[in-house]
């Protein structure tokens, strides 16, 4: 029997996976593995397979120094944040041998080159000298042994496998001829070290020394001098008996499960973005909670909407709630460096995302390995069926999921009492630093993520809410007639047309069009059957006259996971906690174990409730067809009433509505789609004024004035240099004062920025190029200025053209307007007379194709004009990209 203490997983420079080393590990019946991956990517699923197949793991690193290896092992809390720290210096690559020596307190020192550990005894308590299979070199003082190698790969065959990734990876592969970098089984190891039992037996006293493993539960948040039960206590007063029950209810949970100082953190953040004039909102099963309610940061009071808290939190998960967090897509990025302004950037840092080979890629990756040319890969097809290509596949299929390079998580970040390194290791990436652990294992280090999402169309008036009516039905008329192009979540073709449906009268009935539209829903055919109801075709009806108060709001369809829960409740005697369970059993778990315990435990509750074997089997039979499709309820109406609070302000304050959509990125379709539904309110577009337009749309007499955002290629320092110089009383003192690249400032003369000045673009082309070759003190550009002022001016087509190449959109016309001025028929006379579809000629705005019940393409298009938008599927027409630079695409309907 011995240990393998140095397997390098594929997280790192190695060529298996670890199922693959698990089973193996199962097979020899060895007690524990040890890993030494240069980073922690990796641990988390190792510790997971660790538990599995109860297999103790040893956490360690290998650290390469000057072409020579020492190993760092865990042995206690203490060295588990030294290695943390060590392994952010080896990231960023300023690791020395004084900061180890340094942060030795806590772990095992094992090396092969007795020059390093002379360097480090008098750091480390414990010591060991790595002897190699079939070494007879001996450290030349008493040093204790180990026995061991590098384990590149589980099984010889994987060779090829490793071979593979070195070069995808860009590694240098380790593996000697001379030397067995495979999972050895125990009668070999033993061979190789007959002469030298200590190595062996110093394994076993080696993992007893470095049993430590991060356990997740001890939660780690930065600390505050604020209190939640004082935050609540000030809002109290107002509350009704009902309200004050659950806040106990709730608190009594988020106390002993130790996520007081998470609410805090949390509340902080929604307080310290609302100085800075950004709204926040929590998305998902977060909206269950009264108290995130009362403290500000839901829109949706869950009592109301029978949310059960217990979606959220509750003592049976053993993970911490998830709060993700909307604010607006503009304002994310400024709102995270705010953040890292707060709390310090030690103390902040992006989770990661391991991104992993899949069919495509894994392909591609591999016939690059070998030496195939990405042009050659194109015309692959050609060559299936050779041998190299047949092994290229082979191999390929086996390196799928495999790791294949990390970045940072596109939302979720960690903010600690301490620097963030103590905790968790750090990894540089573009974003800024990153922690070695993902979403799914950043509990182990103790820290909690909060994801902050950027929204597009996130409604301005969130921060206005306790003005509105939400139960204004021009409102709710408005939405009913589909005119919610530009409102949050309620826009897409799909939605408008499930609204027209359903002609929502309260938030519910917008909550039910946002749920059902979910691929989950969908394809477990549930729309179709609430469309059904909806519209009188098919009859209500409910799986137990019990249940029908839980369902009636969905027509006896349950839509929602939080309706599962209250099913399992009412009908079977559930606590919330168990129902919970059942949800995540079902839909997260079927194939499980779990799922029979839990099945078992509803019919025999069910049946000491008196219900006969035909209707639990009825109500099983709907709970366990549905909840693996449910949508949360709780997201839903939050979404919902996101979406009513745009809707109101388009129908009462679309010149605020359009400027804010226009400056968060619009929503599901192109840029310029806004832009024309603005004109069609009547709303002016304003072209870009070099001495009057801000960074973004302004509200300038009414209208919208056009900012220097739109305008491609312009960079940030040169509208914060305009803005500053400004106003410039010349076109020739601007290209003086501001000192544009040529193409910054070829892009703001054809955005029509400079047209205030009176001079033709031939004219302001001459100057800028002038002006930058006379700062360039260089002669190189007069030809090129002499040729271009004998040019004419450009026509005002070619000034268009140019126009919505620079800025995506035109300010004072519909693209067709200008494309297509002489059309017989548009939009608007189709709608008067849905017959008169022969001969539209409208730009596509958005298209998607779907399959049919008979496996048929279905292509739907919705296009818009000047005068209005149309949808339309099923219908023959031609098309064309009339621009060459510019991507937009016109039909004409035949």
């Amino acid at each position: 029997m011995y240990i393998p203490i140095l397997y390098h997983s594929n997280y790192g420079n190695g060529g298996s996976d670890f199922r693959t080393l698990f089973e193996a590990l199962k097979e020899y019946k060895i007690p524990a593995c040890g890993i030494v991956d240069g980073t922690f990517f990796g641990l988390n699923e190792f510790l997971n397979f660790a538990r599995e197949y109860k297999i103790e793991p040893i956490i360690g690193s290998r650290i390469l120094l000057d072409s020579a290896s020492i190993y760092l092992f865990v042995k206690n809390k203490k060295g588990y944040k030294n290695l943390c720290q060590i392994l952010t210096r080896y990231a960023f690559k300023n690791l020395n041998i004084e900061f180890i020596k340094e942060h030795s307190n806590g772990l095992v020192l094992l090396s092969n080159s007795e020059k390093f550990l002379d360097d480090l005894s008098t750091a480390f308590s414990n010591i060991y000298f790595l002897l190699l299979p079939n070494s007879s070199v001996l450290p030349k003082r008493r040093i204790p042994i180990i026995g061991g190698d590098d384990i590149f790969y589980v099984q010889p065959r994987e060779r090829i496998i490793y071979r593979v990734l070195s070069i995808i990876k860009k590694f240098k592969p380790e593996d000697d001829k001379k030397r067995i970098n495979y999972l050895a089984n125990p009668e070999r190891f033993n061979r190789w070290y007959y002469q030298n039992p200590e190595a062996i037996r110093n394994l076993f006293q080696f993992a007893e020394l470095c049993n430590y493993t991060p356990q997740s539960g001890n939660w780690v948040f930065p600390k505050s001098d604020k209190r939640l039960i004082e935050i609540i206590k000030a809002r109290w007063s107002n509350l009704n008996h009902q309200e004050k029950r659950r806040v106990e209810f709730e608190y009594k949970i988020v106390q002993e499960m130790g996520f007081e100082p998470y609410f805090v953190l949390v509340y902080e953040l929604k307080e310290f973005a609302k100085t800075r004039g950004i709204g926040m909102n929590v998305r998902g099963s977060a909206a269950s909670s009264f108290i995130l309610y009362l403290l500000g940061l839901s829109v949706v009071n869950p009592i109301k909407y029978n949310l059960p808290f217990e979606r959220f939190l509750n003592q049976k998960r053993g993970e911490p709630p998830d709060i993700d967090v909307d604010v607006e897509y503009n304002q994310r990025e400024y709102l995270l460096r705010e953040i890292y302004k707060k709390f310090g950037n030690d103390y902040v840092a992006r989770i990661s995302m391991i991104n992993r080979f899949h069919r495509r890629s894994r392909f591609r990756d591999t016939a690059r390995a070998y030496g195939i040319s990405p042009a050659e890969i194109k015309k692959i097809e050609e060559h299936l069926g050779e041998r190299l290509i047949d092994k290229i596949l082979k191999i390929s299929e086996r390196i799928d999921n495999y790791p294949h390079y990390f970045s940072s998580h596109p939302s979720g970040i960690v903010i600690t009492p301490e620097p963030v390194y103590i905790y968790a290791p750090l990894y540089p990436s573009p974003q800024g630093p990153i922690t070695h652990f993902d979403k799914d294992g950043i509990g182990i280090s103790g820290l909690v993520k909060i994801d902050i999402l950027g929204v597009r169309g996130f409604p301005e008036f969130y921060l206005r809410k306790e003005e509105i009516d939400f139960d204004d039905q021009n409102v709710y008329r408005f939405i009913s007639e589909a005119k919610t192009l530009g409102c949050f979540q309620i826009e897409s073709p799909m939605v408008r047309q499930i609204l027209k449906k359903i002609r929502p009268k309260c938030l519910v009935d917008i909550a039910n069009a946002i749920a059902i539209i979910r691929p989950g829903p969908a394809r477990g055919g549930m729309k179709q059957k609430f469309l059904n109801r909806v519209q009188k075709k098919e009859l209500v009806d409910y799986p137990h006259p019990v249940l029908k108060d839980i369902l009636k709001e969905t027509l006896g369809i349950p839509v929602y996971q939080e309706q599962i829960l209250n099913m399992a409740s009412r009908f079977a005697g559930f606590s919330l906690e168990d129902a919970d369970l059942l949800r995540r059993a079902i839909t997260k778990e079927r194939g499980s174990g779990l799922i029979n315990e839990i099945r078992a435990m509803f019919f025999n509750q069910a049946e000491r409730m008196n219900y006969t074997k035909k209707e639990i089997e009825s109500v099983w039979k709907r709970i366990s067809a549905f909840s693996s499709f449910g949508f949360n309820k709780a997201h839903s109406i939050t979404y919902a009433t996101l979406a009513y609070l745009s809707a109101y302000q388009k129908l009462y304050n679309p010149l605020e509505f359009f400027c804010h959509l226009l400056n968060n990125q619009g929503g599901y379709y192109p840029f310029y789609a806004y832009i024309n539904e603005a004109r069609r309110w009547g709303i002016r577009i304003l072209g870009l004024d070099l001495n009057r337009s801000e960074p973004g749309f302004s509200i300038r007499n009414g209208a919208l004035l056009t900012g220097f955002n739109s305008v491609r290629d312009l960079s940030l320092s040169a509208i914060q240099k305009i803005l500053k110089l400004r106003p410039f009383p010349t076109a020739e003192d601007f290209f003086i004062s501001v000192q544009l690249d040529i193409r910054e400032g070829l892009n703001l003369i054809r955005s029509g920025a400079l047209d205030l000045f009176g001079e033709s673009w031939t004219g302001l082309y001459y100057l800028l190029l002038s002006k930058k070759n006379m700062l360039l003190k260089s002669r190189s550009l007069s030809p090129l200025i002499v040729k271009i002022g004998e040019f004419r001016d450009f026509s005002s087509s070619e000034k268009l053209e140019k126009k919505l190449n620079v800025l995506g959109f035109l300010p004072h016309l519909h693209i067709l307007e200008f494309l297509y001025p002489e059309r017989d028929i548009k939009i608007i006379d189709v709608l008067n007379s849905p017959t008169r579809l022969s001969g539209l000629t409208g730009l596509v705005i958005a298209q998607r194709t779907i399959l049919n019940k008979n496996k048929e393409p279905i292509t739907f298009i919705t296009i818009d004009d000047e005068t209005g938008f149309l949808d339309l599927n099923s219908v023959s027409y031609s098309s064309e990209f009339p621009i060459k630079e510019y991507p937009i695409k016109v039909i004409r309907i035949s």
